[in-house]
């Protein structure tokens, strides 16, 4: 976790610029609140003035915003990007403008790019890599990515974090989560969850994007997950070689998939690619529960023989278990058009605000499922469709975890890329089809054991914790601090003492036959013909007993008989 201490002067200083460039486009209507800056000591402009009026602009609030973004810098263009997958709270229009935002910046001079690495990694470039080559491979808002050779000879990527974007990104947030707390105290801005929520998101996913170590750990789980895939490839990191600013990994020579997608290189099977990267995806999704959470065409590569490889593991989501169960149950309910499987277990995945009627809600999801999937396939859009049945979830009142948002930003990524790669894919047909292996998953997986093995511990705890319980409960009616109103309490009270009675008389008799069965066999004396004294009374006194307890048992059998008949 990055921390920095921020200095006022830096924070106040980019407030100013932040105002500046919201007002150029119109947009300074939210922190020009005189109370707020006030508050915040902040001064209205950074020549002491009066904020200016907006220049008057004939563009969207969409594209006024965009643009708005990409003026202020990586940390707002990646906040933009994020909220353009928060289809549950942003608008549509607005949505549409902020997928153009560009994450690709001017690179940084190479000689800073090898300062960087030579004092992350401790030693000069030249004892570090055989060759290290100045010209950036690509470019973009966090970091930079040069192609090396190490010692060994082994082509390799050094991704480079920008220099300063740390101290620049943590005085962004700071002040965002300000404005943030600003929209949620005077404005309803976001009707479904506050501002300061989605900042918080935010702040999470950008600060583990920053530590590079987080993203090597990322790699090395999915390395793991998929090491025994031959269609898989996921490129060797070089554990020596990352710190939080710097990443070395093998370089993979290969295609981008959007390049494959609009050639015509007959050495790529474009329709076995799709498959295999439908299994990929739906594998982390549904089995794995780790999901690589940006698969836009240009962020994997097809390797020599069709095998795919992701780039860019930045931006992964792990889903808790409950989560992926009932993420399963739901995708296995919407393929088979069960609304009663979807419908319980969104209420099992999100949690409701006020109450909600189980058998209104799931009228509610069948209405939705007769409407946008009981259609033919090749009319079907599961994306949107699922974007829009989250939608339609949250304004019931059913909160649900942000992770699902990004599961649908995936099926949408994968069904653009099959709809490249094979123009008679239907996402739709192959979630019916992977769904056995989901069913497989949800029976044979740890998770599976674990619940089973928590439900006996949960009745062992129980057990173990009734006598207590019972005499907590008996000294309270004791104390009469416990107070039980029953009707026809004193029948059931002889009922009860009945019952009890018997009971007990049957556990004295069980305890009677059984010591004297061992005092038989343990062949101690006294004995009479061979027999243990002690045994032969014993049976005697059971005997007896029993004998009393069939006779009483009968005759309130009789009792009951004549009074019910």
């Amino acid at each position: 976790m990055l921390k920095h201490k921020l200095r006022r002067g830096a924070v106040v200083s980019r407030y100013g610029e932040i105002i500046g460039v919201l007002s150029k486009y119109g947009l300074a209507e939210f922190v020009s609140h005189r109370p707020f800056l006030r508050r915040l000591s902040i001064p209205l402009t950074r020549s002491g003035g009066r904020l200016r009026p907006p220049r008057l602009v004939r563009e969207s609030f969409a594209q006024r915003l965009r643009r708005a973004l990409e003026e202020l810098g990586p940390t707002f263009i990646k906040f933009g990007q994020i909220l353009a997958d928060r289809a549950d709270v942003i608008p549509e229009t607005v949505i549409t403008e902020l997928k153009k935002l560009q994450n690709e910046v001017a690179p940084f001079p190479s000689s800073e790019a090898r300062a960087r690495v030579e004092k992350s990694l401790g030693k000069q470039i030249d004892h570090l890599f055989l060759h290290f080559s100045d010209t950036p491979e690509g470019s973009a808002s966090l970091a930079q990515v040069h192609r090396a050779i190490l010692p060994t000879g082994q082509p390799v990527a050094v991704k480079i974090k920008r220099p300063g974007i740390d101290d620049q990104i943590m005085a962004d947030l700071e002040i965002m989560k300000q404005l943030a707390g600003f929209l949620d105290s005077y404005t309803s801005y976001f009707p479904v969850v506050t501002a300061a929520e989605i900042i918080r998101e935010f702040e999470v996913q950008i600060v583990k994007e920053l530590d590079f170590e987080e993203e090597f750990l990322s790699i090395t789980k999915f390395a793991a997950d998929y090491e025994n895939d031959d269609t898989v490839a996921v490129a060797r990191v070089y554990g020596d070689y990352v710190t939080r600013d710097v990443l070395v990994q093998e370089f993979m020579h290969g295609r981008k998939v959007s390049d494959v997608i609009a050639g015509s290189d007959s050495a790529y099977d474009k329709k076995e690619i799709n498959r295999r990267t439908a299994d990929f995806v739906m594998s982390q999704l549904f089995i794995n529960g780790y999901f690589h959470a940006d698969p836009h065409p240009g962020n994997f590569l097809v390797l020599q023989g069709n095998v795919i490889c992701f780039i860019d593991f930045g931006m992964v989501y792990s889903l808790r278990p409950y989560e992926q169960e009932n993420l399963n149950l739901m995708m296995i309910g919407l393929s088979r058009l069960d609304p009663s499987l979807v419908a319980r277990s969104l209420l099992r995945m999100g949690y409701a605000e006020g109450t909600v009627d189980p058998d209104r809600f799931e009228a509610v999801v069948h209405d939705y499922i007769e409407s946008h999937l009981a259609r033919p396939l090749e009319y079907i859009d599961i994306p949107a469709a699922l974007m829009e049945l989250l939608q339609m979830v949250i304004n019931y009142g059913v909160r649900l975890p942000p992770r699902l948002i990004y599961v649908a930003k995936v099926l949408g990524s994968l069904q653009t890329i099959g709809a490249g790669l094979d123009p008679e894919f239907q996402l739709l047909k192959y979630l019916r089809n992977f769904a056995p292996r989901m069913w497989v998953s949800q029976v044979a997986s740890d998770r599976a054991g674990n619940k089973v093995l928590n439900s006996a511990l949960n009745w062992q705890e129980a057990i173990l914790n009734a006598p207590m319980l019972l005499q907590d409960v008996h000294r309270l009616l004791r104390d009469r601090k416990l107070v039980i109103d029953i009707p026809e309490a004193d029948r059931i009270s002889e009922t009860l003492d009945r019952i009890g009675f018997r009971m007990t008389f049957g556990l004295v008799l069980s305890a009677l036959l059984v010591s004297s069965s061992l005092v038989v066999l343990a062949d101690i004396q006294p004995q009479i013909a061979g027999i243990p004294l002690f045994g032969i009374v014993g049976f005697s006194v059971g005997g007896v007993m029993g004998l009393v307890f069939l006779f009483a048992g009968m005759v309130s059998f009789f009792r009951w008989h004549k009074h019910h008949r």
